[in-house]
């Protein structure tokens, strides 16, 4: 997209801060993918970007790692904890961990925090949008063209709470690996309550940092009351993603609307692209700033602009500032 002199100079700004994107996809995966890791280094090289692999069926901490260490790249690895890792199995949390070692010989303290995603696709709020108690397999219900046929097999919905609301034991074990790990805990596609619930678990229990992930997403659905409340929690971060306007139709003037009433101090703007038919990395990012810009001007200055593309993002994910030790 042309940007117009003062959205160019923004970009600009945003690219010499350090751009990050917080929710990218990455393939192989059973659905097609636009990007590789070597594919997404090259493109993420270009604009010095950071940013968070994921992948709804297996961790991506090995690849980031890699990424890391041969691409010089800054890429964070992630665990969605779907059915492919056992669902909410801190032992998965743990073992994406041990991926995540930039060096062969172990842990490191230049080893950056990886990012625990809630179930996504089979999260049960995520299937119950999408018309069943039980979910095939072979489709994600989520934009990204046709799928791999793995299984026939019918997955069983993940819950996080039982049915009074009290978290399930192994939801518990899932935030105290998080916390044990260090790691940034993000919401997933669990319904609103259940983000409102486990934004207080995790508080509770001692995360330091939760990204609330695409807010508006159909499933989610978040109110901007709510994301009031929830932005006044300490180490919240609020997420607003592309994909959730271009796939999902969801209008930008939504997420301006929820930056304007929660402000941009805990606000991140992220992609959620790598689908195939997505544009391009980093041209859905500057998409996202053209577009947006227009509809929060005059109320939102444009350092906050740039922080919420670049500098509050490494916040959330327990990242130092560029030029900052």
């Amino acid at each position: 997209m042309q940007l117009d002199e003062r959205t160019e100079a923004l970009w600009s700004r945003i690219v010499e801060r350090g751009l990050v994107d917080t929710h990218f996809h990455i393939g192989p995966e059973f659905v097609p993918r636009k990007y590789d890791v070597l594919t997404l280094a090259e493109a993420a090289r270009s604009v010095n970007a950071t940013m968070v692999l994921k992948c709804h069926t297996w961790p991506t901490t090995p690849l980031a790692a890699l990424a890391r260490l041969e691409f010089k790249v800054d890429f964070l690895g992630s665990v969605v904890l779907n059915r492919g890792v056992g669902g909410l199995n801190h032992h998965a949390v743990r073992a994406a961990v041990t991926g995540n070692h930039t060096s062969l010989q172990g842990a490191s303290t230049d080893d950056p925090p990886m990012v625990v995603w809630m179930p996504t696709v089979h999260a049960g709020a995520h299937m119950r949008f999408h018309g069943g108690g039980t979910f095939d397999a072979r489709w994600l219900g989520c934009g990204g063209g046709d799928f791999e046929s793995l299984s026939d097999e019918k997955v069983e919905p993940i819950e996080a709470f039982d049915e009074s609301g009290a978290p399930l034991p192994e939801l518990l074990e899932v935030v105290d690996a998080i916390v044990e790990t260090d790691s940034t805990l993000a919401t997933g596609h669990l319904g609103p309550q259940e983000t409102m619930d486990l934004v207080d678990v995790a508080v509770d229990r001692g995360v330091k940092r939760i990204v609330v992930t695409h807010p508006h997403y159909p499933c989610t659905d978040l109110s901007d009351d709510q994301l009031v409340e929830l932005a006044g929690r300490p180490g919240v971060w609020l997420e607003h993603c592309m994909a959730i306007h271009t796939l999902e139709n969801v209008p930008i003037e939504r997420f301006a609307a929820s930056i304007k009433a929660t402000g941009p101090d805990r606000v991140l703007l992220a992609s959620d692209f790598g689908q195939v038919h997505s544009e391009s990395f980093p041209d859905g990012n500057r998409t996202l700033l053209a577009k947006l810009v227009p509809l929060i001007e005059g109320e939102i200055d444009d350092d906050s602009i740039v922080a919420m593309f670049s500098s509050n993002c490494r916040r959330a994910l327990g990242l130092h500032e560029l030029g900052t030790q």
